[in-house]
């Protein structure tokens, strides 16, 4: 084991006793604020420190576990990992600061990629339909690698608009990455996936039961690459046996949303780089859905996708891309209610309202 489960416990605690008071703390700061716009589901100025809470709990549980481990390689990973997930946080401080044109933040993406591939090395085979596991190579591994970081950072990204929604995911789908960490060989990631979940949940009470704390793009930036980095890692650790599809298939509910929302807005010829309120999380809300109901079916979904997941692994590799074709397939059938009612009450039109349409316009619609 790589970990001991009494300096586990104790990691465990100091995660989560740090990141709840952390989050606390946060809450009632008024350094780096989210005031409303036209796209906000907010009305009052909010503080988005959430991420340093998060990451500052995580790093808390890390030493706790690094420095009682009697695992001699146990520290340097821990730390590669912790500076590669500390310049994501950074990057994220910089964009809720001053607001980072595309392009810098794009690059600054880019850089916290090569920094992991760097630390840890690339992808090194990724399943194919009909064919299964294929070498990638140094160059194609790399590559996928800096791809497949980058783009989960901007889609996470892009999810974190409803209270409890990226972190609640975040905590359910790390919780079941930690569990098929640990029983396909990849114990380093089951260790880190755990305390980031825990950390992640430490955070939830200031922000999905009270909406008194935002994740900022501080807590989505570093929370989606160390997502995307867990894939990476258990994938080479595990020799396969949790394949690079495992965390894409947990987390496919978010992707989903992402890119069928850029789909959408190619159809209907709209700026895709443009900023919007059209995934389908926020169309919910303002058909008249709470944060708090959007968020719990979020989770349930990715907790949903992690049992497919585990069940993928037991399929023969050529045939494990048929679990997140099914799975899309059948959010497909919600996504369709979800247009249809959007449709109906003028959701997408330009110009339409950001809040919930009033009692009369949905009876209306109905």
């Amino acid at each position: 084991m790589l970990i001991e489960p009494f300096i586990l416990a104790a990691a465990a605690a100091t995660t989560l006793t740090v990141a709840y008071c952390a989050s606390l703390f946060a809450a009632r700061s008024r350094n780096i604020l989210d005031h409303p716009n036209d796209r906000s589901s907010h009305s009052t100025a909010t503080p988005r420190a959430g991420g340093l809470a998060i990451i500052g709990g995580w790093c808390a549980g890390l030493f706790v576990a690094a420095a009682f481990s009697a695992n001699a390689g146990l520290a340097a990973d821990l730390g590669l990992l912790a500076v590669a997930a500390l310049c994501a946080l950074f990057l994220g401080l910089v964009d809720d600061r001053v607001t980072l044109a595309p392009a810098w933040k794009f690059a600054g993406q880019i850089a916290v990629a090569a920094l992991f591939v760097a630390f840890f090395g690339p992808l090194q085979s990724a399943p194919l339909p009909h064919i299964g596991a294929v070498a990638l190579g140094p160059v194609m591994g790399a590559v996928i690698t800096g791809l497949w970081i980058v783009g989960f950072m901007n889609a996470f990204n892009f999810m974190d608009g409803a209270n409890g929604l990226a972190g609640g995911s975040a905590a359910a789908g790390l919780a079941w990455i930690a569990v098929a960490a640990t029983f396909t060989g990849a114990p380093f990631v089951a260790a880190a996936a755990l305390l980031l979940a825990i950390a992640a949940s430490g955070f939830l009470p200031q922000n999905l039961r009270r909406g008194r704390l935002f994740m900022g793009d501080n807590g989505s930036l570093s929370l989606g690459f160390l997502i995307a980095a867990f894939a990476v890692i258990a994938a080479n650790a595990s020799e396969g046996r949790m394949n690079a599809l495992f965390v894409p298939t947990v987390f496919l509910p978010l992707l989903f949303d992402v890119a069928l929302t850029l789909v959408s807005r190619l159809i209907r010829k709209r700026n895709v780089l443009q900023a919007h309120r059209e995934h389908l999380y926020q169309l919910m809300m303002r058909a008249g859905a709470s944060h708090a109901s959007v968020a719990v079916i979020y989770m349930g979904a990715v907790s949903l996708s992690a049992a497919a997941a585990f069940l993928m692994l037991t399929l023969p590799a050529p045939l494990q891309w048929l679990t997140p074709l099914m799975l899309a397939l059948l959010f497909s059938i919600g996504a369709a209610a979800v247009y249809r009612r959007a449709f109906r009450l003028g959701l997408l039109k330009e110009g339409a309202p950001a809040s919930p349409p009033d009692e009369m316009s949905l009876k209306a619609a109905e």
